[in-house]
């Protein structure tokens, strides 16, 4: 299930994480990636910003020059998520450890403060708790590597690929790849927002082999 919020702004925060309405998605059985990578569909199902639709993105995600700090919570709203969602989920080591993530990246129309949408995504795994800089570091120190399980970092990079697919189609859009790393094919919002919510991992092993999301 993806929730959608209507009018996903900043105003009015207080009351953003209740205010929403649920639409129903079909969830991709069985998920390609280990368990613990993904976050609980109960606490984190995703929510989108109703803002952005098909008919649109060509004046918002997908132009050049928007930015996601146009619709990016203050710190003061994600500090307090981030200790809520910790907290939900059981993670009591440092907070470092875990980026507060939106499982519907708000470079692909995801709702920027609902809680549906945010979890804390670990860096490293539980064997390996690592800070941002430490897993960048270590990641640059054993490249494809599989002895840490995929976290924060590997999923921005689906993050950017899905972006890309979505507006494949649109003229003079705006990239998160240089051309020969974009998708070879195109994705409707929607589909980039079910991708995301559903298995990204998937969608990061077909990256990696410059194929499809679908």
């Amino acid at each position: 299930m993806i929730r959608n919020w209507q009018g996903c702004g900043l105003r009015g925060l207080a009351t953003l994480v209740l205010t929403v309405s649920a639409a129903t998605v079909t969830l991709a059985q069985p998920q390609a990636g280990p368990e613990t990578i993904y976050p609980d569909s109960t606490k984190t199902p995703g929510a989108t910003n109703s803002d952005f639709t098909q008919d649109n993105i060509q004046n918002n995600i997908c132009k050049k020059g928007w930015t996601t700090d146009s619709v990016r919570p203050p710190t003061s709203v994600t500090n307090r998520i981030k200790k809520q969602t910790m907290a939900a989920y059981g993670f009591t080591d440092a907070a470092t450890h875990y980026e507060l993530d939106h499982l519907i990246s708000l470079q692909n129309g995801g709702c920027p403060a609902c809680v549906e949408n945010l979890w804390p995504e670990a860096y490293g795994d539980a064997t390996h708790p690592k800070t941002q800089s430490a897993r960048g570091a270590w990641d640059k120190a054993h490249p494809n590597s599989t002895s840490v399980l995929p976290g924060a970092l590997q999923k921005d990079r689906v993050e950017g690929y899905v972006h890309d697919a979505i507006c494949l189609d649109i003229p003079n859009a705006k990239f998160s790849n240089a051309k020969k790393n974009r998708p070879p094919v195109s994705v409707t919002l929607g589909r980039g927002q079910e991708i995301l919510a559903n298995d990204w991992y998937m969608c990061y092993l077909k990256k990696i082999h410059h194929m499809a999301c679908e």
